[in-house]
């Protein structure tokens, strides 16, 4: 076999070792948006794979039901590209609100579905998170925390499995008017290290599989 296929393979496999363990995307709402407020975008992350990075794509939707309350929905386009149907759904609340340094605080609580679309097997991972920020003018930075939950992790081949996979995030927004910017670093799954064929995911010494994610949205 060629090097070109070879590496292809295996990154494709290391993908889809992230894509069933950890959030291969940056946190989408970290301050509710305003009641009644749509907002449309699209996400670009490359985690670590190996000594390289591989580019996780995705798109999503959110509206502010109430002031301090936005539901949303979306997809991970590179998981079709791979064969799994991945769509994610769920709601981010208001907790606190920011007083002078002290940042506001939003909680977050949703599910990922994925489905093969070679053999139709199923699995639906729930999620909860925590997001610190301060919000000035258009400027938000923020500090997030999140964790799937894996019902099945039993099943996972090569004893491989675990409950949760937990991510770590910083990030900054500029969300002005009618359009939003967002970067963010976001370390995945860094409690212990993911082992698939020829790939390597790294554990907590390694910051697990780090990476920097970009995303720009649309509000309307």
């Amino acid at each position: 076999m060629s090097y070109k296929p070879m590496k292809t393979v295996r990154l494709s496999l290391a993908c889809l070792a992230l894509i069933l363990a950890s959030s291969c995307a940056p946190t989408k709402i970290v301050k509710p948006l305003d009641k009644g407020q749509w907002q449309i975008g699209g996400t670009l992350g490359r985690p670590q794979i190996n000594d390289g990075s591989l580019p996780i794509l995705g798109a999503y939707a959110a509206k502010g039901v109430s002031e301090n309350r936005t539901v949303y929905g979306g997809v991970q386009i590179s998981s079709a590209l791979l064969g799994s149907a991945h769509v994610e759904g769920g709601q981010v609340k208001l907790w606190r609100e920011q007083n002078g340094l002290e940042p506001a605080l939003s909680w977050s609580t949703g599910a990922q579905a994925l489905m093969s679309t070679r053999d139709y097997a199923f699995r639906l991972y729930p999620e909860t998170g925590v997001n610190a920020y301060w919000h000035r003018g258009p400027h938000i930075l923020n500090a997030s925390a999140n964790t799937w939950i894996d019902p099945t992790w039993f099943l996972t081949e090569y004893g491989r499995g675990q409950i949760l996979a937990p991510s770590f995030s910083a990030g900054y927004r500029f969300r002005y008017r009618w359009i939003e910017a967002q970067v963010e670093y976001k370390i995945l799954n860094p409690t212990r290290e993911i082992l698939v064929p020829q790939a390597d995911v790294p554990n907590t010494l390694g910051l697990g599989a780090r990476g920097i994610y970009w995303g720009v949205a649309l509000n309307f």
